[in-house]
């Protein structure tokens, strides 16, 4: 087994109070500024400042040719990334990948550019919480892991109809059985089971029904559906939050 140091910088998280210990190889901490990181991650090349990284020692096997990534992404960061984008509704994730070899960084992949406003940024306010919420996470992950990912893709699409196919495809995952064609029906009825108000079921309903205009390609009922009340900026944007709570309810009480 050979072992590589990796720092991941995560944008829109505020500084910590402390280290989180997430697993045995793997730490959320501040960035080291009084051992100068800060300049070297700039140094690296990398076009944002960051107030916390990943402190991952990954341990791979060296004759896997999807070793070290793939592997550190499919094993490790596309579970985190998911993790802090569904935590609170901000905006942070995993921005670089950079291996570590004493002093020197060397910057491996870029993944994201963002640059959240401070308003947007997630801030932990209990170490213990979030290491909590992380266990139980883990174990929803392993169950759901296309709901996830799926959903922390769709966090940086622009379009409501791209968001909208997203959302349902993370229901059916979630909620719809195998080989199951009545998809809307074991939504709705999940929902209900996991107890959300009807104002929330109703409007799960309403987003299956305008997914299913637009990958039909039923471009008359998508203009009516478009062109009435309903479908506006803030009932979208409502909507996607109801899917990310139940997604957090699914990583409360997760199932097979």
């Amino acid at each position: 087994m050979k072992q590589v140091h990796y720092i991941v910088p995560i944008y829109g998280l505020r500084s910590l109070k402390g280290n989180i210990k997430l697993d045995k190889t793997t730490v959320l901490r501040n960035v080291d500024i009084f051992n100068k990181e800060d300049e070297f991650l700039t140094n690296a090349g990398l076009p944002n400042s960051y107030n916390v990284v990943l402190d991952i020692k990954y341990k791979f096997n060296e004759t896997n040719p999807e070793e070290p990534i793939p592997g550190l992404n499919i094993k490790i960061l596309n579970k985190i990334d998911a993790c802090l984008i569904l935590f609170e509704k901000c905006d942070a994730g995993l921005a670089a990948i950079l291996q570590k070899q004493g002093l020197k960084y060397t910057c491996k992949y870029i993944l994201s550019t963002k640059k959240p406003i401070l308003h947007e940024y997630l801030k932990i306010k209990s170490e213990k919480d979030f290491v909590d919420y992380f266990k139980k996470f883990q174990e929803a992950y392993s169950k759901r892991p296309l709901a996830f990912d799926i959903f922390r893709k769709s966090s940086v699409r622009f379009t409501n109809n791209d968001k909208a196919i997203d959302s349902c495809t993370i229901l059916e995952s979630i909620f719809v059985p195998n080989g199951e064609r009545a998809k809307k029906q074991f939504i709705i009825n999940g929902m209900k089971i996991m107890g959300f108000e009807e104002t929330y079921v109703q409007a799960i309903n309403d987003l299956i029904d305008y997914r299913n205009a637009i990958i039909h390609a039923d471009q008359v009922k998508t203009l009516k559906l478009l062109s009435g009340p309903k479908y506006t900026y803030v009932w979208f944007e409502n909507t996607f939050e109801v899917v990310r709570k139940v997604l957090l309810g699914y990583v409360d009480k997760p199932w097979d």
